[in-house]
């Protein structure tokens, strides 16, 4: 059967070919469009509709160098079906290297957005009905907010069996069961039908090496899954679903000495930060509170009582399925 053009974005992209599309989301204070660019690469042969998201917080800036990366450096000359790569999803808060649109506004709290709403509402709107509704499945690329670092996961409202699926399939260790905020741009994916999954990895205001590369590895594992590239999916040592976490917090306030990072194992009782007087000696010890590894933590020097320190998962029958996982890694390295 002879394949049709797709329309995105009002345009028809024909089999075998690849569009840079744009929908306009907004003007300026003098009238010029605002617009979302996308990157639609369509395979000869029938296939699912992927698309690859980033930058829905203008500092978040991992996720655009994945996509780059996708659309410039991974072999995609055998890809089947359409996959819409859109770099930079929020280019109002991309340019000013902020989590907000100028209102103020946090966009991922405005999907699917409504056509004669606020500024935030539009762009959702926009966005949502010009490159997501026509998609299959969703990979949404995140980093942690300002002032923490997390270690690469994937989170997954694990009701959804399509999105369970790639969500094991991108092989990262961690999987949060996490639904997310009901007008975040995943959850009103998952409303419409189509199978979403966001990863989340490092930091923001950077560049990151290591998790750019998984970033990238896990969406071409994604699309051997859904047979648009040929391919055996590269499985895990281990793979932990996280259904519950929370953060270990600080006691007092002063200047913070963190002992982990993310990725470290941790037993109960071990030391994972020093708080000191800004004049003095240490005023407490934050201990580990179970077994446990730890996936994000701050990256500010200073706290005060209630701050968010280390997010530890709990590890009890895995602990020592992971802990032998990073010593054969580690060993791998060294030679």
């Amino acid at each position: 059967m002879r394949l049709q053009p797709l329309p995105i974005a009002g345009v028809a992209v024909r089999p075998g070919t690849r569009r840079e599309v744009f929908v306009k989301i907004s003007e300026t204070f003098t009238a010029d469009p605002v617009r979302v660019s996308a990157i639609v690469i369509r395979g000869r042969e029938p296939g699912p509709v992927l698309a690859v998201t980033a930058a829905v917080h203008g500092d978040e800036l991992n996720g655009v160098e994945i996509v780059r990366r996708l659309a410039y450096a991974s072999d995609l000359s055998h890809l089947r079906g359409t996959l819409i790569l859109v770099p930079v999803l929020n280019p109002f808060a991309f340019n000013a290297l902020s989590r907000y649109l100028p209102d103020g506004k946090d966009l991922n709290r405005y999907f699917p957005g409504i056509a004669g709403g606020s500024m935030a509402a539009r762009i959702a709107r926009a966005v949502f009905e010009g490159l997501i509704r026509p998609c299959r499945y969703l990979i949404d690329l995140h980093t942690a907010g300002a002032g923490r670092t997390n270690l690469p996961h994937v989170r997954v409202d694990r009701t959804n069996a399509e999105a369970r699926r790639i969500a094991r399939a991108f092989g990262s260790e961690i999987i949060y069961d996490f639904a997310g905020d009901p007008q975040s741009l995943r959850a009103a994916a998952g409303k419409a039908g189509i199978a979403a999954i966001l990863f989340e990895a490092g930091e923001t205001m950077k560049f990151q090496p290591r998790p750019v590369r998984r970033g990238v590895r896990g969406i071409e594992n994604v699309l051997r899954r859904l047979r648009m590239l040929p391919g055996r999916v590269r499985r895990p040592r281990y793979q932990i679903v996280v259904k519950d976490a929370g953060w270990v917090r600080a006691e007092r306030g002063g200047i913070l000495h963190v002992m982990v990072r993310p990725g470290d194992l941790v037993r109960r009782g071990d030391p994972l930060s020093s708080d000191s007087r800004p004049y003095d000696r240490v005023v407490s010890l934050i201990r580990a509170p179970y077994d446990g590894l730890v996936v994000s933590t701050t990256t500010l020097p200073v706290v005060t009582p209630g701050a968010p320190i280390a997010h530890v998962i709990r590890l009890t029958k895995t602990f020592d399925t992971v802990a032998r996982a990073k010593a054969e890694r580690e060993e791998r390295r060294r030679r």
